[in-house]
């Protein structure tokens, strides 16, 4: 009985390790766009 447990609960941790890895990526892709946006906005409207 412990092993079925534990042959189930390894792709689940992997799955959730993929998510999180998954959720990181996109929150740095997110926060990149949000600068470049602040940046380029900034520019259009007082360039140097």
């Amino acid at each position: 009985m412990r092993d079925s447990e534990t042959r189930r609960s390894v792709p689940v941790r992997e799955l959730a390790f993929r998510a999180e890895t998954r959720f990181h990526a996109l929150a740095l892709g997110g926060a990149l766009a949000l600068i470049a946006a602040v940046l380029l906005g900034t520019l259009a409207y007082r360039p140097f």
